[in-house]
């Protein structure tokens, strides 16, 4: 899944002022964090931030299958238009023609484009698809707003894919989101004085406003964990060794449990200032102060007993923002 991305919504709609109120207020919101030194972390997509800073976004931003979004059919279509035209641009005006219906009549474009597997749909050729499925020049291919007058009633087959397509990607990239795009934009322009934020890239954005994805080395993590309190060097050495060899997810819910955000700030570790300090009674389960940032670590006989109990720690303190969370 590649993050949130605005749902289209017609311009001027009902539908639309509403959710543009709440994307300047997300705007205004993440500015603020950003200027107090948070983040808020919201998995927003790369080619969001695109659209803020005005670039005209690829059709590899439309939905495609396994993002979990509505129109997973119109990115299929985009990436099966887009090889055919790569692969038959030589060709003359009904050479082409000829050479699309032979393309959407091939089995297996259900297994190789929707991703389809364990039902007879994987075996579907295109054509297949499109009329089994009733797909039209709809915001989804199977519903939502026209994309061209009388679009419900219009069939998608081989002569009309590439319309269908540029149809769809200027509803989904540009009329459908700019509004929203534009009220975030405008919400983060309430509370910055100078235009230098547009100044990043979409990437660099995404780092400063919803923070980084959690990445540290062994030094790292040597470096900038914070004992006090009287903490021995061999537990929190240990405490590194876990945290090293953590997955990324588990990484994030370690975040979460002592910061009780799951992002890194665009400083990484270094800006976090994450303390450790000893607790009783040892063998217990680790405890956090999120408001401080602090883990308190019993001491343990092993780093397999103190990942132990910190995954059991983490998983049951989901969801809770206690002063002294599993305290």
């Amino acid at each position: 899944r590649r993050g949130l991305f605005p749902r289209p919504l017609v311009p001027g709609s009902p539908g639309s002022e509403h959710a543009c109120v709440h994307f300047r207020f997300m705007g205004r919101l993440m500015a603020k964090a950003l200027r107090d030194g948070f983040v808020v972390p919201l998995p927003l997509s790369c080619h969001f931030f695109s659209s803020v800073l005005g670039e005209d976004l690829p059709l590899t931003a439309l939905p495609r299958p396994g993002d979990g979004c509505v129109g997973e059919f119109v990115g299929a279509a985009a990436q099966f238009a887009d090889e055919l035209r790569r692969r038959f641009a030589g060709l003359d005006a009904e050479a082409r023609v000829v050479a699309y219906r032979e393309e959407t009549q091939k089995p297996g474009w259900g297994k190789q484009y929707m991703r389809s597997e364990g039902d007879n749909t994987q075996e579907w050729s295109f054509q297949q698809y499109v009329e089994a499925c009733g797909i039209t020049f709809c915001e989804s291919g199977v519903g939502g707003q026209e994309l061209c007058e009388g679009g419900s009633e219009r069939p998608v087959d081989a002569s009309t894919l590439d319309e269908f397509v540029e149809s769809a990607a200027w509803w989904h990239l540009r009329d459908g989101i700019m509004p929203q795009v534009s009220a975030f934009r405008r919400g983060v322009e309430d509370v910055c004085e100078t235009s230098a934020i547009w100044a990043f890239e979409p990437a660099e954005l995404i780092a400063l406003f919803c923070g980084g994805h959690v990445d540290w080395t062994r030094e790292e993590l040597q470096q900038h964990l914070r004992p006090r309190g009287g903490l021995e060097a061999r537990d929190l050495e240990m405490l590194i060794c876990v945290l090293y060899r953590m997955k990324p997810e588990r990484r994030e819910d370690f975040l979460e449990f002592v910061t009780a955000c799951p992002r890194l700030p665009p400083a990484g570790l270094a800006m976090l200032e994450l303390t450790v300090a000893p607790a009783q009674p040892p063998g217990s389960l680790p405890r956090s102060r999120t408001c401080t940032k602090e883990l308190r670590l019993p001491r343990y006989e092993s780093a397999d007993h103190l990942e132990k109990q910190l995954i059991i720690a983490m998983d049951s303190a989901v969801g809770l923002y206690d002063d002294d969370r599993m305290g």
